[in-house]
C-alpha cells in the first residue's frame, strides 16, 4: 500500500522559503536605508566641521568706536581680530568725515589713504587707528553734521585664499554722548606719584636752597 502524501506538505516549505527571502530583502533593504543616512548625517558632520574650522581660521576685520584713554576723542578702529591675513582689504567711508571739524580735504577720512587705495595685507591682530575729534566738538549744537557726521557706514571687502568677504558696519557715535571719560586706575596711581616726586623735589630744592643762603650769611659774618 502506498504512503499518502498530504498536499498541506508539500506548499509549506516553499511559502517558508519565499517568506525567508522576502524577509532578507526587507532587512537588507532597512540596512541600505539606515547606511544611506548615516552616510549623509557624516558627511553633513564632517561639512559642519570644515566650515567651523574655516570660521575660526579666517580673517575677520572689526570696526568699532574708542575713546582715547583719559581724553575726550572718539577714534575709528580697524582690527583684523581673526587667525588668518585679511589680503587685499578696500575700506570705504559711505560719507566725508572732517576730523576735528577741518574743513580742509587733507583732514578728511573718506579721502585718506587707508579709504582709497587698497591695502595689501592686513596681519592678525594688527589696526588701523583714526582721531574723529572731541565728543564736545562732535555733538555741540553748532556742529555741521556735514563735515563731522553722527552716523556713517565702514564697508571691509577683503580676501583670503579663493574666498571674499564682504562686511559693513554702521557707526553709531551718538551713544557715547554725555558718557564719562575713561581713565586707567594705574595711569592715575603713577600721575599722582610723579606730583608727589615734584612737591618732594621742589621741598629739597627748597631747602638746599635755604641752606646755602644761611651758610653765605654766615660766611659775609
Amino acid at each position: 500500500m502506498s504512503p499518502v502524501i498530504d498536499g498541506s506538505q508539500i506548499t509549506m516549505p516553499a511559502n517558508l522559503s519565499e517568506w525567508l527571502t522576502l524577509a532578507n530583502v526587507l532587512l537588507t533593504a532597512i540596512f541600505a536605508g539606515l547606511t544611506f543616512f548615516i552616510l549623509r548625517a557624516n558627511r553633513a558632520a564632517v561639512a559642519a566641521m570644515r566650515d567651523q574650522l574655516a570660521d575660526q581660521n579666517r580673517p575677520y576685520v572689526h570696526v568699532s568706536v574708542q575713546v582715547r584713554m583719559g581724553t575726550q576723542v572718539l577714534q575709528l578702529l580697524v582690527r583684523n581680530v581673526g587667525r588668518s591675513p585679511a589680503q587685499d582689504l578696500r575700506l570705504h567711508i559711505d560719507r566725508d568725515f572732517h576730523q576735528f571739524g577741518d574743513k580742509s580735504e587733507a583732514r578728511n577720512l573718506a579721502k585718506q589713504s587707508a579709504f582709497t587705495n587698497p591695502i595689501d595685507c592686513l596681519p592678525p591682530m594688527s589696526e588701523l587707528l583714526f582721531d574723529l575729534g572731541t565728543g564736545p566738538s562732535i555733538f555741540a549744537n553748532e556742529a555741521d553734521t556735514a563735515k563731522c557726521p553722527q552716523t556713517f557706514t565702514v564697508s571691509a571687502e577683503y580676501k583670503h585664499g579663493k574666498i571674499d568677504y564682504s562686511e559693513k558696519t554702521h557707526i553709531d557715535l551718538r551713544p557715547y554722548m554725555g558718557t564719562s571719560v575713561p581713565h586707567h586706575p594705574v595711569v592715575e596711581e603713577l600721575e599722582r606719584v610723579r606730583k608727589s616726586i615734584d612737591n618732594l623735589s621742589g621741598a629739597v630744592k627748597q631747602s638746599a636752597n635755604s641752606l646755602i643762603q644761611a651758610s653765605r650769611v654766615e660766611e659775609n659774618e
